[in-house]
């Protein structure tokens, strides 16, 4: 499997909810925020990475390409090391058992997350979910009345 085939699967999990592919990024631009996903290629092996987050449409990005970000992952040890061994595209994994297991990991780890989050609020339920907001950026923060 190679780089394009990856971009497909992400069009055909992604395009049905609303995404449009700009270059390795898939955008829906909605009235409060903007939902991005992009596909990243490690610098070092045929690794890659889904990174998804949102853009507050009213706070300035200043550099940065998202306000809130994440990438596609699991807590579940388990798991983790599944859609990592499901992304490195060196192991001998076979086309049809990555391109199914990468389907049923994008719909039910990321399409449903990014389908969920619709406008300002939807992002601040989100960043209360999370164990800490040290990769929050300040700006986001006093947006949003959090902590510092």
């Amino acid at each position: 499997m190679e780089k394009k085939e990856l971009a497909s699967i992400l069009s055909e999990i992604l395009v049905p909810i609303g995404f449009k592919k700009k270059g390795n990024y898939w955008v829906v631009n909605g009235t409060e925020i903007t939902k991005m996903v992009n596909l990243q290629k490690s610098q070092f092996s045929n690794c890659f990475y889904i990174n998804y987050g949102y853009i507050l449409n009213t706070i300035p990005l200043n550099g940065l390409t998202m306000h809130v970000f994440g990438g596609l992952g699991s807590l579940d040890s388990n798991e983790n090391a599944r859609i990592k061994e499901l992304l490195n595209l060196e192991n001998s994994i076979s086309d049809e058992e990555r391109a199914s297991g990468l389907k049923k990991v994008l719909i039910e780890k990321l399409a449903h997350k990014v389908s969920s989050v619709n406008t300002e609020a939807d992002v601040l339920v989100e960043l209360k979910k999370q164990p800490h907001l040290n990769n929050i950026p300040l700006v986001v923060k006093r947006h949003f009345h959090l902590p510092e």
